[in-house]
């Protein structure tokens, strides 16, 4: 049984990190955010955050449900996919999003600030997709 303490725990934590990521978005044009140092590192920090949350939940929820081995973390959210836990269209999104995370944990790439901004602008709400989804677990 998925263990229901942690979800809630990282739905909480995803949400706080959204909150953030909606404030920047709505206080900062594009512009405006990519010439703002101090914004942009509050971004990365809040999608590392989130994502990081989303992929511990695919992990759980993979490992609850006794499904394949992910060979790295965001194949998790593939494998969830693969058994039509969450909708594709939604995986690639998040997939994509766990690209961007890995970038900035890892720091083997520069960061490309516009994409984070573009995140902030389009992709916010596929959490609550995603929570809506996992939510049927419970």
């Amino acid at each position: 049984m998925v263990d229901t303490n942690v979800l809630l725990k990282r739905f909480g934590r995803i949400r706080q990190c959204v909150a953030a990521l909606e404030t920047i978005r709505r206080t900062h044009s594009r512009a405006a955010f990519l010439k703002d140092d101090l914004v942009k590192a509050a971004a990365e920090r809040n999608i590392q955050i989130a994502v990081q949350s989303v992929l511990d939940i695919c992990s759980h929820v993979v490992a609850d449900q006794k499904l394949e081995l992910p060979d790295e973390e965001k194949h998790a959210i593939q494998i969830l996919a693969s058994h039509r836990i969450i909708p594709q269209r939604l995986a690639k999104s998040l997939s994509g999003m766990a690209g961007v995370r890995n970038i900035l944990v890892h720091e083997y790439l520069e960061v490309d600030h516009g994409r984070l901004y573009s995140i902030m602008s389009r992709h916010l709400a596929d959490f609550e997709k995603f929570f809506a989804v996992i939510s049927m677990l419970l």
